[in-house]
């Protein structure tokens, strides 16, 4: 079994120590309700001392900046969540640095849009050109501080209101846009790779697309009907594929 840290403890990092036994240690600055036989250290060094095989980030961009790099030192995996962090050129380095230096290695999740696989694969061959869309109704774009000043009202039909490289847009919308730069890092990098950000009053829920032109043949994945239900909580792929990763490291059988 694959003994793993958690760094933050909310939503997500909950979802993970009660759904996949095998934690060992909660890392977060606060006080926070733990759950059984996962102790809560509120130091980076008691967290490390449990001795986590991987350790996964669920915190924030200012967590991940700031012991990120001393983790993978450690000779910890490092599975982080809050990748905005890295649309800053600085935070980039450092980190992809530390992981080249080891013993630790960064792992990506793909979170909400689920895979990476096949934009991964595609890189092999060669890829022309890739789009990450995130799609939402007008009425969630106006919660989101970073679109202030979209005059989203009058929007009835499908709009396109921002777009630019997936590193200008995640400096923007670093709450939002973790899932494009997952993207981003499996295919061309932050800065070649073209981010939009969409309103349509069709929707629901959030919704992605991802739009691949590569060597090995084009391809568009279109990922929706994640309802939001009424605590604001919508569960997505992102877990589970924090799940499905540390799964597979001790798997006789990869999938």
């Amino acid at each position: 079994m694959t003994r793993y840290g958690i760094v933050g403890f909310g939503r997500i990092g909950r979802r993970l120590a009660a759904r996949l036994p095998g934690a060992v240690a909660v890392l977060a600055r606060s006080p926070v309700e733990g759950i059984d036989g996962v102790p809560v250290c509120r130091d980076l060094g008691g967290f490390l001392a449990r001795r986590p095989d991987v350790v996964v980030e669920c915190a924030s961009r200012a967590a991940l900046a700031e012991i990120g790099p001393l983790v993978l030192a450690a000779g910890c995996d490092l599975v982080p969540l809050s990748l905005t962090a890295l649309a800053d050129r600085a935070v980039e380095r450092r980190l992809l640095a530390a992981a080249e230096a080891g013993p630790g290695r960064i792992e990506i999740a793909p979170g909400a849009i689920g895979t990476l696989d096949l934009l991964a694969a595609a890189r092999e061959e060669g890829i022309a050109r890739v789009v990450y869309r995130q799609l939402k109704s007008p009425a969630m774009w106006k919660l989101i501080a970073a679109a202030r000043g979209t005059d989203f009202d009058a929007m009835t039909v499908r709009t396109v209101f921002r777009r630019g490289s997936v590193r200008a847009l995640a400096m923007d919308f670093t709450n939002n846009l973790n899932t494009s730069v997952g993207v981003a890092l499996a295919g061309l990098g932050l800065d070649r790779t073209e981010a939009e950000l969409v309103a349509d009053p069709a929707l629901s829920e959030t919704a992605h697309e991802l739009d691949i032109h590569a060597a090995p043949g084009n391809a568009m994945l279109t990922l929706g009907g994640r309802d939001v239900p009424p605590d604001g909580d919508p569960v997505d792929y992102t877990t589970f594929s924090l799940m499905r990763i540390l799964r597979r490291r001790s798997a006789r059988v990869v999938i």
